[in-house]
């Protein structure tokens, strides 16, 4: 089948043989090999997550050609490495539509870059708040009228907190006693961490296009330590820079992975927190009072909102994300719940290192 996709896109190679790749939760990603490079990352959408699968691809190619343009004083190989680029099918789109109806794209693989899943040094952390905030600043004139909303209000924190109230209310009175402290932390934490959702409403921050899933994983590096480019571009919407600044610090910085449970393990990475933050802010231009003001608050909305979400499809049954077992997103939750309690513990001292950073 994988043979047959690739097929139906514009590569003058023929197909040699195919890999999963397994690093998200969402969707099915392939590397393809062909017979001569380039080589190929093939995906196929989920549809079931996103029902607007033609609207999501067409984002991102939106945001991809929109990169191209800022890097057309470079070769193409060049800009290959700094931009997820995507191929046409035969018929022209960029995305092929199988019997099934399911939707496909192809994009050029990067060769010779690398991921983490944990971040292993400061020196990529540092690189990894460059690229984040060279992203935002890049895409800060994408006219977001061209962008479909793909996931409505998908950081709303208030959207977030309404699904786990039904969940609550369907799910099995044993998953509410397994889950006892977890909906507990929830209720005790939801006033305080409505903040930005507030802030959008009251228009006191701009909205511009963001990526919407900055985790580590999602950002690709060279062997020498340098950021390449963003990847994993299925989420790009209109946002806040809080969405993407607080999800980096999130996976940056816990000292464990996010699904890991040994939760006396489990911290917050300052000196992560401040090389990230330093790269950030050295890279993102035209940032405003409101937006500094509440940039403390996104590192401990964002991990949050992914145990909120994580606590739902728990108690939902697992109709999400992809689990490996059973209380597999009840870890996840209570593993970023941690987290937001050791982010409080250094919570003076967040807020000083950015104040500090956005007036030098």
């Amino acid at each position: 089948m994988i043979k047959y996709i690739i097929s139906q896109f514009k590569i003058d190679s023929e197909f040699k043989s195919f890999q999963e790749l397994n690093s998200g939760h969402i969707n099915d990603t392939y590397l393809v090999e062909m017979q001569h490079e380039p080589y190929y990352v093939l995906q196929k959408i989920n549809g079931k997550v996103f029902p607007n699968s033609l609207e999501l691809i067409k984002n991102k190619v939106e945001v991809s050609l929109h990169l191209q343009k800022k890097f057309q004083h470079l070769s193409q190989e060049e800009i290959q490495k700094k931009v997820l680029c995507f191929v046409p099918a035969k018929k022209g789109q960029y995305f092929y539509k199988d019997e099934d109806g399911n939707f496909w794209n192809v994009s050029v693989f990067i060769k010779d870059s690398i991921t983490y899943e944990k971040t292993p040094n400061e020196e990529i952390a540092f690189e990894a708040g460059k690229i984040t905030g060279e992203f935002l600043n890049l895409t800060e004139d994408v006219d977001l009228t061209k962008i479909k909303e793909i996931l409505p209000q998908f950081h709303s924190i208030d959207l977030r907190y309404q699904q786990f109230k039904k969940a609550l209310e369907a799910t099995t009175l044993e998953k509410k006693n397994d889950a006892v402290h977890l909906i507990a932390f929830v209720e005790n934490h939801i006033q305080e961490m409505l903040q930005i959702d507030k802030a959008i409403a009251n228009n006191e921050l701009p909205l511009r296009l963001t990526h919407s899933d900055t985790k580590i994983s999602n950002i690709l590096f060279s062997k020498s330590h340098q950021a390449l480019c963003l990847i994993d571009t299925d989420t790009v919407m209109s946002g806040v820079i809080h969405f993407d600044y607080g999800d980096a610090i999130r996976t940056i910085c816990n000292t464990i992975d996010e699904d890991g449970t040994n939760l006396e393990e489990l911290d917050f990475n300052f000196d992560y927190f401040k090389s990230y933050t330093t790269g950030f802010l050295q890279e993102l231009k035209n940032c405003t009072d409101s937006e500094l003001h509440y940039l403390p608050m996104s590192i401990k909305m964002m991990p949050f909102i992914m145990g909120l979400r994580f606590l739902t499809d728990f108690l939902n049954g697992n109709v999400y994300y992809k689990v490996n077992y059973q209380k597999h997103n009840f870890d996840r939750a209570q593993n970023q719940f941690t987290l937001v309690d050791r982010i409080n513990t250094r919570y003076s001292e967040i807020k000083a290192f950015i104040a500090e950073k956005a007036i030098a």
